[in-house]
């Protein structure tokens, strides 16, 4: 740390110095980052979710925005220890189970001023902190809401989700509706594009590996850079979901 908290959750403005990732995969991406001048902050195990999605920080962490972040029980004093003290750790109230949807507290999707989710089952900690900062709460079925977007830009973004894409085009925001399918994600048939790349700074967004077995490869491509983002690779590897990067700290 030493920067600046990114004032806006997934959307830093400077150029990202600290991510949030999975212990699981700090490794795997390590070199990648290093190359971009980024430090990763592992987010541990968290027990209490289904065993593929265990190392998968959005199923554990929320970014509120600025300094404020929810995190699951199950990892809070773990992860306490590791994060500078400048952040404003608040723990989830909600237990989370193995079983879906108890699973989905703490993966909301925050674009903006705006706040995604099956609303049924967000935990308080995110509500409260929409309420309390005026961000805008809408509902969608999806309950894995944060994997299964990748956010551009306040006004732009990227899912296979069909209630999610219907929902940004009724609020104004210009949704790319993508094929799932092919995106690694050991456990289960397919990841989510959401899950596999984050922002590193205004203008950039990382991705784990190439999108060279998506079927709307081009289509992706061709949208980011329309939005006026370059794309980053940070394996040579097939892309793959890690629950998302998380970016947190700004030059």
């Amino acid at each position: 740390m030493g920067g600046h908290f990114v004032n806006e959750a997934n959307l830093p403005r400077g150029t990202v110095k600290t991510v949030f990732l999975g212990d699981k995969y700090i490794e795997r991406l390590e070199k990648g980052l290093e190359r971009l001048g980024i430090t990763a902050i592992g987010v541990p195990r968290n027990p209490f979710v289904p065993a593929p999605v265990a190392y998968h920080a959005d199923m554990s962490v929320c970014h509120l925005g600025f300094d404020t972040l929810a995190v699951a029980a199950g990892i809070y004093d773990e992860f306490k220890k590791r994060v500078p003290a400048q952040f404003r750790l608040v723990k989830a109230e909600t237990p989370q189970k193995a079983e879906y949807p108890n699973d989905i507290g703490l993966n909301a999707c925050i674009i903006g001023d705006r706040l995604l989710h099956n609303l049924k089952y967000t935990d308080r900690s995110i509500t409260t902190f929409a309420r309390e900062n005026r961000l805008r709460s809408y509902h969608v079925n999806q309950g894995y809401t944060k994997c299964s977007v990748c956010v551009l830009s306040r006004n732009r973004i990227i899912t296979a989700d069909v209630g999610i894409h219907r929902l940004c085009e009724e609020l104004g925001i210009c949704s790319l509706l993508i094929e799932s399918g092919s995106i690694r994600l050991d456990g289960y048939g397919t990841g989510f594009i959401g899950g596999c790349c984050g922002k590193i700074s205004g203008d950039r967004i990382a991705f784990t590996g190439h999108l060279k077995k998506l079927k709307d490869e081009k289509k992706i491509l061709h949208f980011i850079w329309d939005s006026g983002i370059e794309v980053v690779f940070l394996t040579d590897e097939p892309v793959f979901d890690i629950g998302s990067i998380i970016p947190v700290d700004e030059h």
